[in-house]
């Protein structure tokens, strides 16, 4: 089967912009609440909880959804267009990614159609070469300087009702799918409240927030870099067990319309 022709990006610059606004006026406080605070909760409800088996169940199936909304939708379908789906599977991807609690579509796919078009430069977002930090976590706490991003087409994007439609209810079907829903089916289901929120919920939120980070972190630090060294993107198995499948990375930054995660499963 053929695959897309290697892509590689397409801007070098040296120097960024200088960044005049204090670095209190540039934080995110939003991401930084959230990102610091889900944790600290999860590890709090993991000591004072108890785990059972219904709840962990869930908590697997919750994530494992809401991971394929994320990788499939979010990474696949909307950020390479790599494949065609159905409207019925694109809501419920849609739906799925939302769960997730990583943002909307068209923010996810925007930043990272900039990342593949200028990898490892500062108009990269995540850019590995700011550090492991940066590019796992850091880059979401400050608020980005419009003139050190570049640019990427997302025509396609703003023009897609479903697109449009999630984006617009984000913070509601995060509410609802990410939140209430796995919350109430273990309430409801066996009685378990407390461990479907702690566990289904928060702990399983932060378990695919770190997995998805280190698709921009731990995929470009660890493994080997079969078809381009000149890039931070490296294939490791290690990574792929861990970002479910997406760990292939040097592969996929040479063919990043390829749906495949990489030429062979293992």
């Amino acid at each position: 089967m053929e695959v897309a022709h290697i892509q590689r990006p397409t801007y070098k610059q040296s120097k960024p912009p200088v960044e005049s606004r204090p670095l209190l006026q540039r934080l995110h406080w939003v991401h930084i609440v959230l990102l610091s605070t889900t944790p600290i909760v999860a590890l709090y409800g993991v000591a004072t909880t108890k785990a059972r088996v219904e709840t962990i169940s869930l908590m697997i199936v919750t994530y494992l959804i809401s991971g394929l909304g994320i990788t499939a939708g979010y990474h696949r379908l909307w950020s390479h267009t790599a494949y065609s789906a159905t409207y019925p599977l694109q809501v419920f991807l849609a739906l799925a990614g939302s769960a997730a609690v990583q943002g909307s579509i068209f923010w996810w796919a925007r930043d990272h159609r900039v990342h593949h078009r200028y990898t490892d430069t500062f108009r990269d977002p995540y850019n590995a070469l700011e550090g492991f930090w940066h590019s796992h976590i850091g880059w979401m706490l400050v608020k980005k300087d419009r003139r050190r991003l570049g640019y990427a087409d997302t025509s396609d994007l703003k023009t897609d009702p479903l697109i449009r439609w999630q984006h617009k209810y984000y913070p509601l079907l995060v509410l609802f799918l990410g939140i209430v829903l796995p919350t109430a089916i273990a309430g409801l289901g066996w009685g378990d409240w407390r461990g479907g929120f702690f566990y289904a919920t928060v702990l399983r939120m932060v378990l695919l927030h770190h997995a998805t980070f280190c698709i921009n972190s731990l995929a470009h630090t660890l493994g080997r870099r079969t078809y381009d060294d000149v890039q931070t993107a490296r294939d490791s198995w290690v990574t792929a067990l861990v970002t479910m499948g997406e760990g292939y990375h040097n592969f996929h930054h040479q063919f990043p319309n390829d749906y495949r995660n990489a030429i062979r499963f293992y």
